[in-house]
This record gives C-alpha cells, structure tokens and sequence, in this order.
C-alpha cells in the first residue's frame, strides 16, 4: 500500500513539540500488520523536509520498523500527476483547505481520511458526500474519539437505556493559548475554536445517541487573542437542542464551554470534561484526569496515555497505542479490505465516521456561526440529514 498525507503539521511529524506525531506514529505501528509500501507526505513549504527526515527517522528507531517516509512539495506531484501511484490520503492541513484537496483527492480515485472538521461550510460538505459517492471510494473523518473507550462505554449505556431518556449533555473542552498564538498562528483567524474543538464532542454527541440537531445558539467572547493581531474568538459558548429523528417528540439540550485562553502552565494540553443527565442517571466523564501524572523540578502534567503512547511490554519492543492511533489503523485496514476485495464503502457506511456521518457535525458548525453572526439568535435547522 502507498500513503499519501497532505500537510506536514504538528498532528502528522509534531512540528513544534517535542513528539514525532500521531499519523507517523500510528503508521509506522500499522505497518507492522499492513504492507505499507511507502508513505510520502507533502506540503507546499521545502524546510518542512528536514522535519519530515527527522520525525521519519525517530519514529523508526523508537518502534523498531522500517517504514519508508518521504518528503515532496505538493507542486512536484501535481506537476506529475503522480497521485494514481498511491492506495489513500491523508488530509491534515487547515480547515478551509479541506474541500479544496479532498475534492482534489477523491477526483484522483484515493480513498480519503481527513482530520477534523470536514469541512467549515455545510454546503462544501455535501458536495464531497457526492463527489465520494461519484467516485466510489471511501472517505471518513479522523473523529478520534468514538475509538475512545470511555465513550465507547457511554454508547453501551445509552444503547442499552441505563439512562433512561436524556435530558442534557454539558461539555468542557479548552486548550492552552499557545495553540491559536504559536502552533496554528499563520492560520487561526481562519477559524474558530468550536471549529477546531468543540466539533469533536458534537460528532461524539450524534455518535453516542443518533440525535441530529434542531436548533444551535452560540455566544463567543473576544479580546485575548485578537490583541495579539489574530482576530478570533477567545471562546464560545454554545446551547444545541437535539432531536430523535425515529420520534420527533424526543429531545435534548446539550450545552458547550469551549475555549483555547488556558494558561501555558495548564497541566495538560486539553483539558476535557463531560456529563451526561437522563431520567433515570447521571454520568461524570472526566477526559483529563486519567489518573497518570508526572511531575519534576519543572512542572507537573496529567497524562492521557488513552489517546497515545508508546509502550514497552515484557519482549521490550515498543509499540503505539491508544484511541487516536486506532482511528488511523482502522482507516488503513478498511482501505486493505477494499483494496482485496473483503469490502466496500457502502458496508462501513453505518460503522464507521464517513462523510456523510461528517454532514451533522459540519451542520452544527454552520448554525454556531449563523448565530453568532446573527447577534446569537437561535439559528433554526431546517436540512433534511439522511443518516
């Protein structure tokens, strides 16, 4: 299998970090089950070679493998049109060029996985849906944390109805500041923070219960950021009424916090929470404090090892782990079963978070900033979403 990834940010080599990246990492772990032939990332800028050498290089010494990891500028595929060379893509650029190169990729005929959010416009949206659909290949979002096995855990419950009918949900989500001011300064003003988090517990709250949204209300708050030349929101706030489309007399409130002003010194990146009420239960879920933490003469962090970590086991060869590593194992073995002929995109439609799934949270994004356009109204959604 070839691989192509589109960006070479901090989620694919850990520009910036201290850490060589999830997609690499993930990758180089599935190679050792999946014949990865090669995987080529591209972005537009030539320093970001070095980093790709780099990343490649401490990714294959750490787990031990051999995976073949190059660098090209986008222009010199595009100048050869050498995309019918490879399998599938990666999308992990930032969120407004999102429809531009996954449209581009799937014309191409390669199966697709693109970061978080789909896209920031609904109706770019829908035309990837269709253009997938055209092409018959498949195509999902890297919504990592249904792989999450907390949330996994809240899916059995309400599935089983251990909490009754629901009455709300409440999220706490925030990052630190350095996020918008230093790792995606060039383009933070080109979204918003419930764009950039607050989509992944919207996608979370249809994956959980098969609600689709009735109505959005959004409040954001400025001031922080923008004072550092970025104009966007420091936070918003946001209220999301959710409706059961199989009994239309059933609904629920969920209410979102989210914001990235969090202080640098902030004992975790993300810091993450969420309840859910029914009739019959509450449920505390608490994202950040999994129970690890580590501290020196420097600070003190609180660990998520679920997410992402490299583990020595007893034969002492390391391996990669965690829900954001199998939410990109997964894409590479649907595309080995399509590729071999086990499967078909129309057979992961209902199990996995395709395009179309993609359609309810990249609705929701529309509302929050049609209300807060709009003096934060209540934005009324009236598309039709056929899940």
């Amino acid at each position: 299998m070839k691989i192509l990834i589109i960006g070479a940010g901090m989620y694919v080599t850990g520009r910036g970090t201290d850490s060589p990246g999830t997609v690499l990492y993930a990758l180089a772990q599935v190679s050792k089950e999946v014949d990865i032939e090669r995987v080529t990332i591209c972005a537009t800028q030539p320093e970001n070679e070095q980093v790709v050498a780099s990343s490649a290089k401490l990714v294959n010494i750490i787990l031990g493998t051999h995976l073949e990891i190059e660098y090209k500028l986008f222009e010199e595929i595009e100048r050869e049109d050498s995309f019918a060379e490879y399998d599938c893509g990666i999308v992990c650029i930032p969120d407004h060029l999102h429809f531009e190169y996954a449209s581009l990729l799937m014309n191409k005929g390669l199966h697709l996985q693109i970061v978080k959010p789909l896209t920031p416009r609904y109706e770019e949206a829908k035309e990837l849906v269709r253009l997938q659909e055209e092409k018959g290949v498949y195509a999902c979002v890297e919504f990592h944390k249904r792989y999450d096995e907390s949330n996994q855990l809240v899916k059995r419950m309400v599935m089983d109805n251990e909490l009754g009918l629901i009455s709300y949900f409440a999220v706490q989500y925030s990052q630190r500041i350095k996020i918008p001011l230093d790792i995606f300064r060039r383009w933070a003003a080109e979204t918003n923070v419930f764009q950039y988090l607050g989509v992944h517990y919207v996608d979370l709250v249809y994956f959980l219960t098969g609600y689709i949204p009735k109505r959005v209300m959004a409040v954001g708050t400025k001031g922080i950021i923008s004072s550092q030349g970025i104009e966007t929101q420091d936070s918003i706030l946001a209220m999301i009424e959710w409706n059961n489309p199989q009994n239309p007399q059933e609904t629920f409130q969920s209410q979102f916090a989210i914001n990235w002003i969090d202080p640098n010194a902030t004992t975790a990146v993300s810091d993450q929470h969420y309840i859910v009420v029914g009739e019959k239960g509450r449920l505390n879920v608490d994202q950040k404090n999994r129970g690890v933490e580590f501290s020196n003469h420097l600070s003190s962090l609180q660990l998520n090892p679920y997410f992402s970590i490299c583990l020595a086991p007893n034969d002492h060869e390391r391996s990669f782990s965690g829900y954001g590593y199998q939410s990109i194992r997964h894409f590479v073995l649907d595309v080995q079963e399509i590729l071999q002929g086990n499967s078909t995109p129309e057979q992961l439609e209902s199990c996995r978070p395709t395009l179309k799934q993609a359609l309810v949270s990249t609705l929701v994004l529309e509302h929050v900033r049609r209300s807060l356009n709009n003096d934060s109204a209540w934005s009324i959604v009236d598309d039709h979403i056929e899940t």
